[in-house]
């Protein structure tokens, strides 16, 4: 749950977004499985992105969404032998999106340069805000074994 959409929502009212006070972790709205509210408040988080003056705090956000990212991989890798990784989810949207790829990249180079091979790769962002839930419902249906 670092890793998204509720990552970001959880780390909102820290890095200065004005949000309402359901919004704000651990408020019981932002502690369900509904998904509406964290959709609402991540939407809050773009905008305060994209606004000259909240920018710098906001990004201190998706800076830390980045370091998260670049250690989950380099945790994956000890298990699993990974070349290319598919950035999917709203979360990775627009400059926001970009700065927290940017920074797990430079993770993995200064702190895991044996995983600085692997190679992100990303959609358009139409297809990122949507992608995941496209990705999940075209996964093959695993036969079970009686």
């Amino acid at each position: 749950m670092y890793l998204g959409q509720r990552g970001a929502t959880k780390l909102a009212a820290k890095a200065g977004v004005k949000v309402p006070e359901n919004y704000v972790y651990p408020h019981p709205d932002m502690c369900t499985i509904k998904h509406e509210d964290h959709a609402q408040c991540l939407k809050l988080i773009q905008k305060a992105m994209a606004d000259t003056a909240t920018e710098p705090q906001v990004r201190l956000l998706y800076e830390t969404i980045g370091v998260y990212l670049g250690y989950a991989l380099a945790q994956y890798s000890e298990f699993y032998k990974i070349d290319h990784v598919m950035i999917l989810g709203r979360v990775s949207k627009g400059a926001g999106g970009d700065l927290m790829l940017d920074v797990a990249k430079k993770v993995l180079a200064e702190e895991f340069p044996e995983y600085s091979h692997i190679q992100f790769h990303t959609a358009d962002d139409h297809f990122k805000a949507v992608g995941q839930c496209i990705a999940a419902a075209a996964l093959p249906e695993i036969a079970s074994k009686a």
